[in-house]
C-alpha cells in the first residue's frame, strides 16, 4: 500500500513540474514570436525538452517543441517531434493542425491541405484548421474551392477582418458559371461590408450579373425596366468600377437613353432617379473614362452651363440644380466640371442628395488638402515636371481601403521571404522613405500594419499627395509625412533610411540608373531597398500600341476615351486583349498611367544585374508575383532561390508572368 501511494505522490510531483516547465516553456516561445527574440526561442527549446524528459509521451509536450523547432527553422527536428506525437494519436487535431503548418513551412501545399482538412474534419471546432485549409487551397491557386470555405466561415465570423480580407481574394479570382440566387444575396450582404476593397469582389459579381441579365455580345434580352432595377448591379454601380466590354457597352447604351430623355425635360423621374444617382457614382469612380459621342457632349456642356447659371442665382435650391447635376455627374468627375469651385463655396443643403453632399465634400477637401502639402525647395527636371503634371491632372491610383494584414514586423516579415539575408543592421523601429508614393496606399499600410516605423512618403504630384493625407487622416494613421520633391533632390531631407520602397516610379524617370543612384546614396549600410519595374515582355502589346500613336501620346479625356473606343470596337489592326481585359482600362487616371504615360522604359530580368551593380547594391531576390507558385513548385525552389536566369526562363515561357512588374529587394553592404 505505502509503495503505491509513493507511486502516485511521485506521478503527481511529476506531473506537477511538468506542468509548471511546460507553461514556463509556452510563455517562452510566445514572447519570442511576438519579439523575433532568437535567444529566448532558444530558452524556450532548453524548458520544453526539460518537461519532453519528464513526460515523453505527453501530446502537447510533443506538440510545443514541433512548433518551437518549427519557429527557430529546425524543419526536420519539428518533423520528427511530429511523427512521433502521431504514432501515438493519429487523430490529434492539434497534432495535425502543426503538421499542416509543417507541411507549409516546407512548400508542401497538398500536404498541408490534407493535414488541416483532417484535423477540421476530427473537430467541428476546429476552426483554424479550416481557416488555414482555406488560406492553404488560395496558396494553391484553388480559388472556388478558397471561396467555398472562406463564404461558410464568414456567414459565422462577418466581423473578423482577416477572414473578410481573405474571402475578397478568394473571390477576385472567381467567376461564377451560371446564376444563383444565394450568391447573388451573399454579394449583395459583401457590398455592405465596412473597411473592404469592393473591387476584389468585381470579376464574381459582374459574371453574375451577365448571366443573370442574359447579357452577350449581341445584347441584353431583359427590358429597360428590370435592368435598371436590378438591387445587385445598382449597387455594384456604387461600390466598384466594372472592367468588362459587355458591360462596358449596356451602361454606356442606358446612360445615353437617360440622358436624352431626361434633359427635355430637366427632371429625372422618381423610378429613374436610383439608376441614373448609380451611373453617376459609377463615372465618379471610373473618372469619365467611357466614350462620349457627340451628341452627347453638347448635351453634357448645355447642362453644365445651366447648372453654372443656376448656382450664380440668389435664390437656388438643391432641388432646383440636382436634376442637371446629377445628369452631367453621369458623365463628368466633379473635378472637372466648370462649375466646381462654385459648388464648393455654395451653401445648399445636400442631404437629399447623398451623392452630391459626397462628392462635393471629397471634392472640397481634396482642394483645401492640396494647399497644405509640403515641398521641397528643389524643382525637378523637364521630364519630372511633364509626370508632375499627369499625375496632377490624374491622380493614380485612387482607392478607398488599404487592405487587412495581420500587424507584423517588418524585419522579421522579410526575414522570412529571404531566410539567407543578414538583416541585423535594420533597427527595432526603422527609417522609412515611400519614394514615389502616389496617393498614398502602401505608405500608409506600412505605417499602419508594420508599427513602429517612421514613413516618410515621397511624390512628384502635390495633388495625389493631398489624396494620401486625407486618407491617411481618415485612419488616424500617424508616423507618417508626405512631401512633394523629385527623387533626385531627395538629399534636402538630409535624413538616411533602413528601408526604401520604389514601386513603379524609376522607370518613369528621364534616367532610371540615376534615380537608383540618388536612393542608394540615401540607404544605410545594411539597409534595403524595394524596387518594381516594368518588364519588357509583360508589356509587349503596350509598347506595340505606343508606337502605333507615336509620339505625341493623348493628355486629354477626350483623346483617350477614342483611343479606348477604337480598341473596343477592334478598329485597330492586331490583338489588344491583354490591354482591354486590364483592369487598369477602365478608369481614366489608371488607363492613362497604363497607355499614356509621358516617360516609361521596360526592362528584362537578365538587364538588371547591371542596373543595379552601378549603385553598388547586392541582389536579394525577386518577389513571387501573383500564380507563380505553382510554377516554383514545380521547379522545385522558393522565389529567393530563383536565379535571374531562372526567372528569365521561366518568364519566357508565360509572358505574362510579371505584368504586375518586377519586384525585387537589393541591399546595400554593409560598413
Amino acid at each position: 500500500m505505502a509503495s503505491a501511494q509513493l507511486k502516485t505522490a511521485e506521478r503527481r510531483q511529476t506531473g506537477s513540474e511538468y506542468r509548471r516547465l511546460f507553461d514556463i516553456a509556452s510563455k517562452l516561445y510566445g514572447s519570442a514570436q511576438q519579439s523575433g527574440d532568437r535567444t529566448l526561442l532558444q530558452e524556450a527549446a532548453t524548458v520544453a525538452r526539460q518537461a519532453y524528459l519528464l513526460k515523453p509521451d505527453y501530446l502537447t509536450g510533443l506538440n510545443l517543441m514541433a512548433r518551437i523547432d518549427m519557429q527557430r527553422g529546425h524543419l526536420e527536428e519539428a518533423a520528427n517531434w511530429l511523427n512521433e506525437g502521431l504514432a501515438l494519436k493519429p487523430d490529434s487535431v492539434s497534432l495535425l493542425y502543426s503538421a499542416g503548418q509543417l507541411a507549409l513551412a516546407r512548400n508542401q501545399l497538398d500536404s498541408a491541405a490534407e493535414y488541416f482538412e483532417q484535423s477540421a474534419r476530427i473537430s467541428r471546432v476546429a476552426t483554424k484548421s479550416y481557416t488555414w485549409l482555406a488560406h492553404t487551397r488560395l496558396l494553391q491557386g484553388d480559388y472556388v474551392e478558397a471561396f467555398r470555405h472562406y463564404r461558410e466561415l464568414i456567414k459565422t465570423q462577418s466581423d473578423n477582418k482577416q477572414l473578410r480580407s481573405k474571402l475578397f481574394e478568394s473571390a477576385s479570382s472567381v467567376v461564377a458559371d451560371f446564376y444563383a440566387e444565394e450568391l447573388e444575396q451573399d454579394l449583395l450582404r459583401y457590398l455592405d461590408f465596412q473597411d473592404v476593397d469592393y473591387s476584389q469582389l468585381r470579376s464574381l459579381t459582374t459574371s453574375l450579373l451577365k448571366h443573370k441579365l442574359r447579357l452577350t455580345e449581341s445584347g441584353c434580352p431583359l427590358n429597360f425596366d428590370d435592368i435598371i432595377s436590378d438591387p445587385l448591379l445598382l449597387k455594384s454601380l456604387q461600390r466598384f468600377y466594372f472592367c468588362d466590354p459587355i458591360m462596358e457597352r449596356l451602361l454606356i447604351t442606358l446612360r445615353q437613353s437617360l440622358l436624352l430623355s431626361c434633359s427635355k425635360s430637366l427632371s429625372i423621374k422618381n423610378s429613374l432617379l436610383p439608376f441614373v444617382t448609380a451611373l453617376a457614382a459609377q463615372t465618379q469612380l471610373n473618372e469619365g473614362v467611357w466614350y462620349i459621342d457627340a451628341q452627347e457632349q453638347q448635351l453634357t456642356e448645355q447642362l453644365e452651363n445651366l447648372v453654372s447659371k443656376i448656382l450664380r442665382l440668389d435664390n437656388a435650391g438643391a432641388d432646383d440644380i440636382s436634376p442637371a447635376l446629377t445628369l452631367v455627374l453621369m458623365y463628368k468627375p466633379l473635378a472637372q466640371c466648370q462649375f466646381v469651385n462654385q459648388l464648393h463655396d455654395t451653401s445648399m443643403d445636400w442631404q437629399r442628395y447623398p451623392l452630391i453632399a459626397d462628392t462635393v465634400k471629397a471634392s472640397a477637401d481634396l482642394q483645401q488638402a492640396r494647399k497644405n502639402v509640403s515641398s521641397l525647395t528643389s524643382s525637378g527636371d523637364s521630364v519630372s515636371a511633364a509626370v508632375r503634371e499627369q499625375y496632377n491632372e490624374n491622380p493614380y491610383p485612387r482607392w478607398t481601403d488599404i487592405g487587412y494584414n495581420q500587424p507584423a514586423n517588418y524585419r522579421q516579415s522579410l526575414q522570412a521571404v529571404f531566410p539567407q539575408a543578414d538583416l541585423s543592421a535594420l533597427a527595432p523601429a526603422p527609417g522609412v522613405l515611400v519614394a514615389g508614393c502616389g496617393t498614398g496606399r502602401h505608405a500608409i499600410r506600412l505605417a499602419h500594419y508594420f508599427a513602429p516605423m517612421q514613413v516618410t512618403a515621397v511624390d512628384l504630384s502635390d495633388t495625389a499627395l493631398a489624396y494620401a493625407a486625407l486618407q491617411a487622416r481618415k485612419r488616424n494613421t500617424r508616423d507618417i509625412r508626405f512631401i512633394q520633391g523629385d527623387i533626385l533632390n531627395l538629399g534636402e531631407l538630409q535624413q538616411d533610411f533602413d528601408i526604401i520602397e520604389c514601386s513603379g516610379v524609376l522607370h518613369h524617370m528621364e534616367d532610371p540608373r540615376q534615380g537608383l543612384q540618388a536612393l542608394a546614396a540615401l540607404l544605410k549600410p545594411g539597409g534595403v531597398i524595394k524596387i518594381a519595374l516594368y518588364s519588357t515582355t509583360a508589356r509587349q502589346q503596350i509598347s506595340l500600341l505606343r508606337q502605333l500613336m507615336g509620339k505625341s501620346l493623348p493628355s486629354k479625356a477626350q483623346d483617350m476615351r477614342l483611343v479606348r473606343e477604337a480598341l473596343l470596337q477592334n478598329q485597330l489592326q492586331g490583338d489588344w486583349s491583354d490591354i482591354y481585359n486590364s483592369p487598369d482600362f477602365y478608369s481614366l487616371s489608371a488607363c492613362r498611367d497604363l497607355l499614356f504615360h509621358r516617360q516609361e522604359h521596360t526592362f528584362d530580368v537578365l538587364d538588371l544585374p547591371a542596373f543595379y551593380a552601378a549603385s553598388g547594391l547586392q541582389w536579394l531576390g525577386m518577389l513571387a508575383p501573383p500564380g507563380a507558385n505553382e510554377l516554383l513548385a514545380i521547379a522545385g525552389k522558393t522565389a529567393a532561390q530563383m536565379s535571374h536566369e531562372e526567372w528569365h526562363a521561366l518568364e519566357q515561357n508565360n509572358p505574362q508572368l510579371f505584368s504586375g512588374m518586377y519586384q525585387f529587394y537589393l541591399q546595400k553592404p554593409a560598413e
